[in-house]
C-alpha cells in the first residue's frame, strides 16, 4: 500500500495548483477474471480489530478506522479464513496501514526490525510455533518492507520496471501475500513456494495491486505514482501516463492467467495430491487477494473520500496538479 495515498493535496508554497477532470482506467473490468468473494466474518472481525487498534492507541492521522475499512479489505482478500486467522490478519494489515499513513503525514515512525508490529509479538509467536516455515517467510517480507520504507525518500526513478520492482517491497504487499498461507494453514515446502512460476504469479499480483493503487492515488495528487514516473521517463501527459499504467495492469493480469494455466496443467504426478492441492489453494488465494484489493480501492475512503461508488460507476475524478503541469 502506498504511503503517499493519504498525503495532503495542498500545493507547496509558491506552487499554485489547478484541478483537471480525468477518467481512470477501468481497473474493475481489467481485473474481472479474478472473482470477488467476501468472508462471512467481515463485520465481527472489522469491529473487533477497530476496537483493538483504538485500545492500543493506534490512530490514523488522516481518517477514522471505520472510514479506512481495513476489515473489509481483509474479508475481501481472505474470503475462506476462519475468524481467529482473519482477526490476526486484520490487525497485521491495520498496523501496516497505520505505519504507511504516519509516514505520509510526516509523523516519525519506528524503523527497527519490529516497529509497530511488536504489538502483535505474542500472537505472531503462537503462529510461528504452529507453522515455523510460514513465520520465516513472513519475517523476511517484513524486513524487506522496513528496509524499503527507509529507502523511499532516497529512491530515484530510473525506469518503470525498477519503480514497479521497488513498489513490491515498499508497499507492504509481500506481507499481505504471506498471510495467504497463514489464512489457509498451508504448509508447502519452500522449494515449491520459491518455484519460478509461483514467483511470477506473486510478482504479477503485487504489480497489479501497486499500479492500481497508484492510479487511484492520483486523485490525491501524490508525489510518487505512474503520472510522475511515466512523465519523467517518457515526457507524456497525465492521460498518457494513466493509459500506460492501465495497460501494464492489463498485461500483468494476462501474464498471471497464462502462468497460472501452465502451472496448474503441469503439476507433477509423482508428488502427493496433498501438495498439488496446496498449490491450487495458494494460487486461488492469490486470485482472491487481487480481486479483494482492487475492489477495496473503491470502498475505502483513503483515495476517493465518500465518492468511491461514483468513481466505480463512471471513472471520472478531479486531479490536483501544479500550475503549468
Amino acid at each position: 500500500m502506498s504511503e503517499s495515498s493519504a498525503a495532503s493535496t495542498n500545493p507547496a508554497p509558491g506552487q499554485p495548483s489547478r484541478t483537471i477532470c480525468i477518467q481512470l482506467p477501468d481497473l474493475l473490468a481489467v481485473c474481472a477474471p479474478f472473482q470477488l468473494r467476501t468472508n462471512r466474518h467481515c463485520k465481527v472481525i472489522s469491529q473487533a480489530s477497530e476496537r483493538w487498534l483504538h485500545d492500543c492507541r493506534v490512530m490514523l492521522p488522516s481518517m477514522k478506522w471505520r472510514s479506512a475499512k481495513v476489515g473489509l479489505l481483509v474479508a475481501a482478500c481472505y474470503p475462506t479464513a476462519d475468524a481467529p486467522q482473519l482477526g490476526l490478519i486484520a490487525d497485521v494489515l491495520g498496523l501496516l496501514v497505520y505505519r504507511l499513513d504516519r509516514r505520509a503525514s510526516g509523523t516519525p515512525t519506528d524503523d527497527d526490525n519490529d516497529g509497530i508490529f511488536s504489538l502483535l509479538s505474542d500472537r505472531l509467536s503462537s503462529a510461528a510455533y504452529r507453522n515455523p516455515g510460514w513465520y520465516i517467510r513472513f519475517r523476511k517480507a517484513q524486513r524487506a518492507f522496513m528496509e524499503a520504507q527507509c529507502e523511499t525518500r532516497a529512491f530515484e526513478v530510473g525506469n518503470l520496471e525498477s519503480y514497479v520492482s521497488f513498489r513490491r517491497q515498499q508497499s507492504g504487499f509481500l506481507i499481505s501475500l504471506e498471510m495467504i498461507a497463514y489464512a489457509k494453514d498451508l504448509r508447502l515446502p519452500e522449494n515449491l513456494l520459491s518455484s519460478e512460476k509461483l514467483e511470477i504469479l506473486r510478482d504479477c499480483a503485487c504489480d497489479i495491486a501497486a499500479l492500481s493503487e497508484d492510479i487511484v492515488s492520483c486523485a490525491k495528487g501524490t508525489p510518487i505514482d505512474p503520472l510522475n514516473v511515466l512523465s519523467i521517463i517518457e515526457s507524456g501527459s497525465l492521460e498518457d501516463a494513466l493509459a500506460t499504467a492501465g495497460h501494464i495492469v492489463s498485461q500483468r493480469v494476462n501474464a498471471f492467467i497464462d502462468v497460472e494455466r501452465a502451472l496448474l496443467e503441469g503439476l507433477p504426478t509423482d508428488t502427493s495430491e496433498k501438495e498439488n492441492e496446496g498449490i491450487r489453494s495458494y494460487v486461488q488465494g492469490l486470485r482472491d487477494w487481487v480481486a479483494g484489493f482492487v475492489n477495496w480501492l473503491y470502498e475505502t475512503e483513503r483515495y476517493f473520500g465518500e465518492k468511491g461508488s461514483e468513481v466505480r460507476a463512471f471513472g471520472w475524478i478531479f486531479v490536483p496538479v501544479n500550475q503549468g503541469a
